[in-house]
């Protein structure tokens, strides 16, 4: 999948290169048609679905936009016809990673057909509400602050360093070093329950008091972590109004995992 996502930035770079001089008014186009490219047709039906894709991204509709996403969807189709001409499509690596691509868009399909059939209602997302704050009732929440790296050696190197300073540096450390986007905060995360983050570090900071550092760095698939626990309060329910957003996501995950558990339930699966 990295070489598809290579490819598509360097789509973004050849629409770059074709926005001077490479469209033609053509008045000749048919009906919903914005361009041709070797008399292959570009639909009007593309382009709009593209501007309204840049739209929900907080660009804003207008004459430029259509403008620059007509030539990136022109210098697009010339490059994919290039590739085409020279059966790059037809190698057993790109018919692999086309079948990927649509595997993963019918599974897609399948998601949004079944979670548009069976949406969350205002009583199925207090439910899931009342359920989460009554097992959550007895737990405890943590403020942390959280420094990740690339490898074991440099993080055992500002361990030691957070370790033997006499003022925090960690903090400061977190904000030069770590490579999470919790840098932005100086490492600093929100309230969470030991649950809601990776068991590796999960397990750690429940055995941790109040500003305790975890003893050595922690290993996840981000990286290595150095832990420390800022703060810690009982669970503290926000309210439901407020948590409605986060409730419907979750709510559709919970939906797509059962989703996904039903259909392998009733599929005639040899392993």
């Amino acid at each position: 999948m990295t070489r598809i996502y290579q490819t598509l930035s360097i789509l973004l770079i050849f629409a770059a290169t074709f926005a001077s001089g490479m469209v033609k008014a053509d008045n000749d186009l048919p009906s919903g048609v914005i361009a041709t490219v070797n008399g292959t047709a570009i639909p009007q039906s593309l382009l709009d679905q593209s501007v309204q894709a840049s739209v929900r991204q907080g660009q804003k509709d207008s004459p430029e936009l259509r403008q620059a996403i007509k030539n990136e969807l022109i210098g697009r189709e010339v490059v994919a016809q290039e590739a085409t001409r020279l059966n790059l499509d037809k190698t057993p690596t790109a018919q692999q990673q086309f079948a990927q691509l649509k595997q993963n868009f019918l599974i897609d399909l399948a998601v949004i057909d079944y979670l548009n059939k069976h949406p969350a209602t205002e009583s199925d997302l207090r439910s899931f509400y009342d359920r989460q704050v009554k097992e959550l009732t007895d737990a405890q929440q943590y403020k942390l602050r959280l420094i990740t790296v690339a490898t074991e050696a440099e993080a055992k190197s500002l361990l030691s360093q957070i370790n033997k300073s006499k003022s925090d540096v960690f903090p400061a450390l977190a904000k030069e070093k770590s490579i999470d986007a919790s840098k932005q905060t100086s490492g600093a995360l929100d309230w969470v329950v030991s649950t809601q983050i990776i068991p590796a570090i999960g397990n750690v900071i429940v055995n941790l008091p109040k500003g305790g550092v975890a003893a050595s760095p922690i290993q996840t698939p981000a990286g290595w972590n150095i832990v420390r626990v800022e703060d810690k309060r009982p669970f503290k329910a926000p309210a439901f109004e407020d948590s409605k957003n986060q409730l419907a996501n979750e709510w559709a995950q919970k939906m797509r995992m059962e989703y996904a558990q039903q259909l392998r339930n009733a599929a005639k699966i040899v392993d």
